[in-house]
């Protein structure tokens, strides 16, 4: 039933008692974790929102972490048996992710982040939207078998163009480029960082996987942060199987794919 103060979700066998949430990256939707939620929903419950101004939570706007933070937050109190999650954050979910834990530290169990980054201000952030407008289009137009070759198998849909306004581009450019370093939080966190780069330059950053995970173990000593060169920032659509498989072990407390190494 559609609720319009609250975010478009999916949720996978809700009768578990143990829920992992996922949060999508910029200008796409919960369908993005399509290929990793089959891995997961048989021993978990899955959540999947779309962010405010994304998929079908464009009722909500404007877009903003905060925003974002609020509306999870509901969705975890009123939709887990626990009103507790561990969470899955890409991308610009992972800002939301560790919003989210610093906001409602009772809502959140372990954590697992990937493709983190943070923008300095800078005099060329209002010229961001107008650069990510048209790239945006120009990717979109790219014939699919092209893009995941060019993306070591990355399996890309395409992007919904009404979605990615120049409003959303602007809100997004906001929140990226006016974010601060969070504070420590306490939860367990695993911070990744796909690191493999090509003729699209998609490679995450290992200093600021470092930087985050040196602010994570200020509150809890167990968070740590990893490279993989084989993989590309969408990893997630990348090699699916082996996204669960980490969410997995880190969840459970196992060991990691031996392609991940530690960032010291």
């Amino acid at each position: 039933m559609f609720q319009p103060n609250q975010l478009h979700f999916q949720s996978h066998n809700p009768t578990n008692p143990t829920t992992i949430l996922l949060i999508h990256g910029a200008f796409c939707s919960g369908s993005y974790w399509d290929l990793v939620t089959p891995h997961l929903s048989k021993h978990y419950h899955i959540l999947i929102p779309d962010l405010p101004s994304h998929g079908k939570s464009t009722h909500i706007t404007p877009f903003s972490i905060d925003s974002s933070v609020e509306h999870i937050a509901n969705l975890i109190r009123t939709h887990t048996i626990t009103k507790s999650a561990h969470i899955i954050g890409h991308s610009l979910g992972a800002h939301a992710a560790i919003k989210l834990a610093t906001t409602y530290p009772d809502l959140v169990k372990d954590i697992f982040v990937s493709g983190f980054a943070i923008f300095p201000p800078s005099v060329l952030a209002p010229y961001i939207p107008y650069i990510a407008w048209p790239v945006l289009r120009i990717e979109n137009l790219l014939p699919r078998p092209l893009l995941n070759w060019l993306m070591d198998g990355a399996d890309l849909p395409h992007l919904n163009m009404d979605i990615c306004t120049m409003k959303l581009c602007r809100e997004i450019t906001l929140s990226l480029t006016g974010a601060e370093w969070p504070g420590p939080w306490k939860m367990r966190t695993l911070i990744v960082a796909a690191a493999k780069g090509g003729i699209i330059p998609s490679a995450d950053s290992c200093e600021y996987a470092k930087r985050l995970a040196e602010i994570g173990r200020e509150g809890n000593q167990d968070t740590i942060a990893v490279v993989h060169w084989g993989m590309r920032h969408p990893w997630n659509r990348q090699a699916p199987g082996l996204f669960a498989e980490t969410a997995m072990a880190w969840f459970e407390g196992g060991k990691l794919d031996g392609g991940f190494v530690e960032i010291e």
